[in-house]
């Protein structure tokens, strides 16, 4: 006979999960063993579980929601916003702090990775700072559209990207001297390869063993270009012990258009100038290297960048053509990369792709089939139990009358005074406690319905019946 605990949950065989329960506390071999009877508690734990192997984490691809984007300006490279009346500043002092403002980005940019072109970032939480890329002899850059609120943690890469571009001439030189004598300005005896006459090449200083980049003010060779005069002079018996003179172009080519679904749109004149910048910005850009902001007595048409040795712009070697035009390149996009990182802001509005973080989910799909397979394989065992013992039962309503009717025998034992106790209670009562009973039938005498009953251990039979006869009960 099963004790009260067992035959109440027989009384509520609502769920599953009451079935695998009376499986396993109502088996005699495993009433002893307290873990087994803690079976339906493993299973919950199983199905919490699961949550491990399908972990959430912050997506490596943002949610694109309406609202504004962030970009960089490229209209302005510095706006005073600490000198009163600064919408009237003059044009050579706005210009200078531009050119200053250029070379601060720049030099910023000297840390950032460089990557292959093929190999496109899309996250940067990693990176000393955003990426640049290097491919087809030139330097690339790509934009990034960022959320507003949080501009260094949404963001995504922009179709939109700009190319930096250097090309030079090594100038041939008569001798490693430069040239200072009385009022003159400092120069150099060079010629351009394929010429006979050396002329006189004047710099505005020089230092020795280092690299001086001179960088023209005026456009002269296109609107977004500056040309430049590169000189490394040389000392005797040092890692650098030869001048030389080279004369380039740097050039930053237009923004591309932003092609991408998932890109920007410019909705007036303002935007469009933001997004895609003006010649004077990329001319500025251009000569990052060069600026000083500083206007040289004499020099108000270039201005001269000098670098330490062994530092970003003079290497601790005799320098080629080409490590020149790589410094150059690299220099520009990096002052553009540095602008775009943190820079002035334009705020783009009514767009439909603000980067917002998203979660993913990773699922290990091994440990969820096994998992999910082991509760489906518990629930289906219990369900096949179900059907095999269940012409054992006999079906009733979930009337509380019927139920109580059914339970009289059990309850009279208790008394009037345990009307306000709880079912738990009532099985732990000292008249019920340690009692054994079992839903069966008495045989009907006569012809008369059987009749079912309550039979309770040492008083009724012991054994109980493997399977109820057909017929009517009462």
């Amino acid at each position: 006979m099963p004790p009260l605990e067992v035959f109440d949950l027989i009384l509520h065989l609502s769920s599953l999960a009451k079935v695998t329960k009376l499986m396993i506390i109502s088996s005699p071999g495993f009433r002893g063993k307290k873990w087994l009877r803690r079976f339906r508690w493993f299973k919950d734990v199983l199905v919490a579980l699961l949550s491990l192997f399908w972990p959430t984490k912050s997506s490596d691809i943002p949610l694109l929601v309406k609202g504004n984007v962030t970009v960089a300006d490229l209209n302005f490279w510095y706006v005073d916003m600490t000198t009163p009346g600064a919408e009237i500043i003059s044009e050579e002092m706005g210009n200078a702090a531009a050119l200053e403002a250029a070379w601060t980005f720049g030099l910023a940019a000297t840390a950032y990775p460089v990557y292959n072109s093929s190999n496109i970032q899309t996250d940067l939480s990693g990176l000393p700072g955003v990426p640049i890329y290097q491919g087809d002899d030139a330097y690339h850059y790509r934009f990034l559209n960022r959320d507003p609120a949080h501009q260094w943690t949404n963001y995504l890469t922009s179709s939109r990207n700009v190319t930096a571009k250097a090309t030079c001439t090594q100038l041939d030189i008569l001798n490693g001297t430069l040239q200072d004598i009385g009022d003159e300005p400092l120069y150099l005896e060079a010629r351009e390869p394929g010429t006979e006459e050396y002329v006189h090449w004047p710099v505005p200083e020089g230092a020795s063993g280092s690299v001086t980049w001179v960088a023209s003010v005026d456009a002269h060779c296109g609107a977004r270009c500056t040309n430049f005069t590169v000189m490394q002079l040389g000392i005797d018996g040092s890692r650098v012990n030869k001048t030389s003179l080279f004369v380039c172009n740097s050039t930053l080519t237009s923004v591309t258009t932003a092609y991408a679904a998932d890109d920007i749109t410019v909705r007036s004149a303002n935007d469009t100038a933001a997004v895609y910048g003006t010649d004077n910005f990329a001319r500025i850009a251009a000569g990052a290297i060069g600026w000083t902001g500083l206007y040289a007595d004499g020099w108000d048409d270039r201005q001269a960048q000098s670098y330490s040795q062994g530092s970003i712009g003079s290497p601790a070697h005799n320098v080629e053509k080409h490590e020149i035009e790589d410094l150059l390149m690299r220099f520009t996009i990096g002052a553009v990369a540095a602008f775009d990182d943190h820079g002035i802001r334009y705020n783009l509005t009514s767009q439909t792709v603000v980067p917002t973080q998203g979660q993913q989910l990773d699922v290990d799909w091994s440990y969820i089939f096994s998992i999910l397979g082991g509760i489906c394989g518990i629930q289906f065992l219990a369900l096949l139990l179900l059907v095999l013992f269940a012409h054992r039962t006999i079906v009733r309503d979930d009337s509380y009358f019927s139920m109580a009717m059914l339970l009289r025998p059990v309850v009279s034992r208790i008394g009037e005074g345990g009307m306000l106790m709880s079912g738990d209670e009532i099985k732990e009562s000292k008249a019920l406690k340690w009692k054994k009973i079992r839903y069966d039938y008495r045989e009907g005498a006569n012809g008369e319905p059987n009749r079912v009953a309550i039979f309770w251990e040492g008083r009724d039979q012991k054994e109980g019946r493997k399977s109820w006869a057909a017929g009517s009960y009462s």
